[in-house]
């Protein structure tokens, strides 16, 4: 079995931190939900504060000005978005949209700096999650560069994976996927069907389930140009 490279989760922002902390930035956020398709927030939202994801999962995105979509990435539970608006005078800087029925808590900037006169570790949990984001945002710009789709396509599932009743799945269409590599659906078809015949996939209703996770994991290790990296290394 590989081990998961840090390439490949962000980690749960909520999860690594001691129980005490824990409720504390949960009791300092308010929690909102948002159906299917809602919209979270729009790049240029004057919204400082920090995102936590309760339930549910969240596209982050961003449209050129043709009118194309690039989708970065599809945070889940425990994930974090809007970091950069606790130090920064700047707006949202991507788009965010439910996928499924989602809950966010919502920490306001003025919440967030008083916890930190009672929590000062907290800043040390979000400045690990920003750079894991920075380092999953340099290892795709270098997937982009390197990879075939296939490739592209299999590491993107890892990060969506989630577990299900036979295993694991990634939610999300043809066209999302294609998105989130940034190639055609006709490419993404192509590399769909490659990974299906090496017997990793199968394709259902707006979802790919992984028939064994490690094995997906192995298949990306063996390939890769780079050996993967795993924090504590």
């Amino acid at each position: 079995m590989t081990e998961t490279p840090l390439s490949l989760s962000l980690g749960q922002f909520i999860s690594r931190m001691p129980a005490e902390m824990r409720s504390a930035v949960q009791a300092a956020g308010t929690l909102i939900r948002y159906r299917d398709g809602a919209v979270i927030q729009q790049r240029g939202d004057r919204k400082p504060g920090l995102s936590i994801i309760v339930e549910g999962r969240v596209r982050m995105s961003a449209t050129d000005s043709e009118g194309e979509r690039s989708t970065y990435i599809v945070h889940g539970p425990g994930n974090v978005f809007g970091e950069m608006t606790l130090f920064l005078d700047i707006p949202r800087t991507l788009d965010a949209v439910a996928v499924g029925e989602t809950a966010i808590r919502e920490v306001s900037r003025a919440r967030f700096t008083r916890l930190l006169d009672t929590q000062p570790e907290l800043r040390d949990h979000l400045l690990a999650s920003l750079a894991r984001q920075l380092s999953l945002a340099l290892e795709r710009l270098d997937d982009q560069r390197r990879l075939p789709a296939a490739m592209r396509l299999a590491k993107t599932l890892l990060t969506l994976a989630e577990p299900d009743g036979e295993g694991h799945v990634a939610h999300g269409s043809q066209s999302g996927l294609a998105e989130a590599i940034a190639a055609s659906r006709v490419t993404t078809g192509k590399a769909l069907a490659e990974l299906a015949d090496a017997g990793l996939v199968r394709t259902g209703y707006r979802a790919v389930h992984i028939r064994d996770l490690d094995a997906l994991k192995d298949w990306v290790a063996e390939r890769s140009f780079l050996t993967p990296l795993t924090e504590g290394d």
